[in-house]
């Protein structure tokens, strides 16, 4: 028996150690595994010999870091995550570039936890008591480029639910992600910003929080600044693809009326027609002009500066949206007085819209023929445009005269009233 051990333990010695060393991340066999009959660092069914667990023994497990990223994705993920970040905003920014790397990792992690609105609801849970926003608005004012640019992300994904909304207008991230609209280390965080505050104003219950609250203006003139400052020839900051995402933005918050306002004395206007005659950023461009003339100063601002004539080629436009747009704006200018004796440029479009299938398309054109047409000169127009259809000619002339008060109380004509 003791020869028949001696000559075990000599084959044991005889095997070939492995030709790496034994770590526990192996996940498929190699020349560790393949030496051993069941897992990786588990003991043998026999033991023949101490040798190569002596060579090679199980290596330390490593220190716990416990700023570094999250890598199980479950429930806790999310408010670890937050931990994470609060401690290392706490920390000071003089701990060097370490510290900006593991809240840029942190935020990543975040982000691609906030994947539905289960994730969402439970991280602005997680910051009902105003610490999650606060969190947030600290890390919009950090020093890295890449982490104002990520919580901006986060801030867009809080902006989907209800409560988000709420938290986010209440602890004063608007006015921030407005400031970062012209930051000039990155155009990356510009448009983020402006991404995030553009689906924050979608929503008609941020959009009214804003606008009511008290600074609520100072956003709308943060937001038009920044358009001027990226539209601007040779600007350090000229970031093309923002111009259209604050124009939306800009579409949605025009609904005040002191927001109105202090656009107009901005110089919103000028920069506007001359985006609608290039052509540039069309339907993005005339939702603003429809939201300004929805206001008398802003339909005055827009005609004098040239908006019908500005508008009167997308009237044809191949495009549905362009032509409804333009007809809308079209007939909330032609309400003001001036915009009545300016319009006849418009009429051979004005015209052709009577014949479009689109019942809209129609029904603004033949309103906006209606209020143009208590212009005189501008009724000859149209009566000389539809002189090669009789029909149509009658049948906007009896729509004149059932609705127009010029044609009302002229002598000789039965009453229609």
């Amino acid at each position: 028996m003791a020869e028949h051990h001696a000559l075990l333990a000599r084959h044991h010695e005889g095997l070939l150690p492995p030709l790496e060393p034994h770590l526990p991340s192996y996940r498929d066999p190699s020349a560790v595994s393949a030496f051993l009959p069941g897992s990786v660092g588990q003991a043998a069914l026999h033991r023949g010999s101490d040798v190569l667990s002596t060579r090679f023994p199980y290596p330390d497990p490593a220190a716990h870091e416990p700023h570094q990223p999250s890598v199980a994705y479950g429930r806790s993920a999310v408010s670890k995550t937050l931990r994470v970040l609060k401690d290392l905003s706490e920390q000071p920014e003089e701990e060097g570039q370490g510290t900006a790397d593991l809240k840029k990792k942190n935020l990543k992690v975040l982000l691609e936890c906030l994947v539905d609105h289960s994730s969402i609801g439970e991280a602005i849970m997680q910051g009902e008591d105003g610490d999650g926003l606060a969190l947030l608005k600290s890390l919009l004012s950090d020093s890295e480029a890449d982490v104002r640019r990520y919580t901006a992300e986060v801030i867009n994904r809080y902006s989907t639910l209800l409560q988000g909304r709420k938290q986010i207008c209440v602890s004063g991230c608007v006015e921030m992600l407005a400031d970062l609209l012209q930051d000039p280390s990155s155009a990356d965080v510009r448009i983020a910003s402006g991404k995030a505050l553009n689906h924050l104003v979608t929503a008609m219950d941020a959009r009214d929080e804003i606008c009511n609250h008290p600074e609520g203006p100072a956003v709308v003139v943060k937001v038009v600044r920044a358009l001027l400052a990226i539209s601007a020839r040779d600007s350090e900051i000229s970031t093309p693809s923002l111009i259209p995402i604050l124009y939306e933005c800009l579409s949605h918050l025009l609904v005040a009326e002191k927001a109105t306002e202090l656009a107009l004395q901005e110089d919103l206007v000028p920069l506007l027609i001359h985006t609608l005659k290039r052509r540039m950023h069309k339907v993005a461009s005339l939702k603003v002009l429809v939201s300004l003339c929805g206001h008398s100063q802003g339909k005055r601002a827009a005609i004098d500066n040239g908006g019908l004539q500005a508008i009167c080629g997308m009237l044809t436009s191949q495009e549905t949206v362009e032509r409804q747009l333009s007809a809308r704006a079209t007939l909330l200018m032609c309400v003001d007085e001036s915009g009545k004796h300016k319009a006849g440029i418009l009429v051979p479009n004005l015209v052709q819209q009577l014949y479009s299938t689109d019942h809209d398309l129609y029904k603004n054109a033949l309103l906006a023929i209606r209020s143009i047409s208590e212009s005189p000169s501008t009724r000859v127009l149209v009566m000389k445009a539809l002189e090669d259809d009789p029909e149509m000619q009658a049948r906007v002339h009896n729509d004149h005269r059932v609705h127009l008060a010029a044609f009302r109380y002229e002598t000789g004509s039965p009453s229609t009233a």
